[in-house]
Formats: structure tokens, sequence, C-alpha cells
């Protein structure tokens, strides 16, 4: 089976520093893969890096088998590769309905986007339903849950997670792990990476753990909390 997502010597970072080097992973259709690592080690600039927002400075991204590093970030995601950023990135002057209506921007998520809308509302159940509503009236939980829902309204075929569960309550963090986990197994490929070890280690079907720029083989769920690079982290 041919990956769906495949970085070989992947190289990044900002001008004057490498943040991360030789790179090399796959995710093939149905699998989530974690990245693990301390805080600053480079789990949003290697995301980051996937989807365009900054440039690699060596190596290849394979989407489908063929090479996008090449391509704006806006030509990535209409290929179907979408970044949730640990930013979260709203628009102030954008309601909730908006921001939902914005998140099927590329053509293969237009069709069926208001059914598909009512059905993120049912997930998100915290996004509020009065008209007008905007992202600066919401809590930091519902921030991030009006966050996931515009990027669940994209229907990517590659999901780059950055932070998914920041600021959800238990309830929620249940809900949205179910959600990804479900993405997986209907077939979608997914990277996650966070601050929520243990969360992603039990979701996840492979694991990588990145630092000193470097990505390294990791065991998922009891095994990996097991491992002593984790352990200090945990």
């Amino acid at each position: 089976m041919r990956a769906r997502l495949e970085a070989h010597d992947l190289t990044g970072g900002y001008p004057g520093v490498t943040v991360f080097s030789g790179a090399t992973f796959f995710v093939e259709s149905g699998e989530l893969l974690t990245i693990v690592g301390a805080n600053g080690s480079g789990k949003s600039t290697l995301l980051e890096t996937l989807q365009g927002l900054l440039d690699s400075r060596s190596g290849v991204i394979l989407l489908d088998g063929e090479p996008v590093q090449d391509l704006a970030p806006e030509a990535r995601a209409a290929r179907g590769m979408i970044l949730l950023s640990d930013r979260r990135r709203l628009w102030k002057e954008m309601t909730v309905d908006e921001h939902l209506r914005v998140g099927a921007f590329r053509a293969a998520a237009r069709p069926g986007w208001r059914r598909r809308a009512l059905e993120r509302r049912e997930l998100f159940t915290g996004l509020p339903a009065r008209l007008g509503a905007r992202p600066n009236q919401l809590s930091g939980g519902v921030q991030q849950q009006l966050a996931l829902a515009r990027f669940g309204m994209s229907c990517p075929r590659v999901w780059l997670l950055d932070d998914p569960l920041a600021g959800l309550d238990e309830f929620m963090t249940g809900r949205v792990l179910d959600w990804i986990r479900s993405a997986a197994e209907t077939g979608e490929a997914v990277i996650l990476t966070g601050q929520h070890i243990r969360a992603h280690l039990g979701v996840a079907t492979k694991a990588m753990f990145l630092e000193g720029g470097s990505l390294t083989a990791l065991p998922v769920g009891a095994d990996g909390l097991r491992d002593p690079r984790v352990r200090g982290l945990l």
C-alpha cells in the first residue's frame, strides 16, 4: 500500500536556526502517528513545514506519491492536507457560523456543507446556537471546539493536529479522541502531537520521538509510556 503522506530526509526551521533535520516517516491511510517531544522540540515546526507555512531546507514531502514540498500551503490544503494549528487562528470579525462555512473551502468539501455544519455542532456541543456569536465572546475551550469544527468542515484526507485537546474539558476530550480515532479507522491519515502524551499514545497506531532535531521510533500504548524518554516528560 502506498503511503498517503511521506517525508524523506526533511530538514526545516527558521532563518538561521535548524529545528529538525533528516526527518523520515510515512503515514498510510488508516494510520494514526503521534509525535512526542518536549516543549520547544520542534513538533509544531514540523507540522507547519509539512503544511508549507514554513519552507523546508531540504528533503521531500510526498502526498499520495507526488512531491508537494514546493507547493504553496493552500495548494497542499486543496489536496486534502489540513493543519489544525495550536494557535487556533480564529478571526475575531467572523461569526461561528461563518467560520464553519469558510472551513468548507476546498472543492471536495463544498457539497453537503450545511449538513456537515449541523453534524459538527452535534459533536462540538459547546458552540453557541445564537446568531452573531464571535470567537472573542467564547471561552478558551469553546474557541478550541470552534477551531476543531472548522477543521473538520474541510473534509481533510491528511490530518495534521497540533495540540487538538488544548483547553478541552474531560468530556469533550473523550469525544475528540473518539472522533480522531474514527477518522483513522475510516481511512484518513493522521499525525497528532501536543502535550496530552498519555491520551495520544493511547489512540496512536504508531509513534515517534522528536529530540535534538531527530525523529526516532517509539512504542505506542503502555509500552510507550514506560519508555524512559516519555517518562521524563510526564
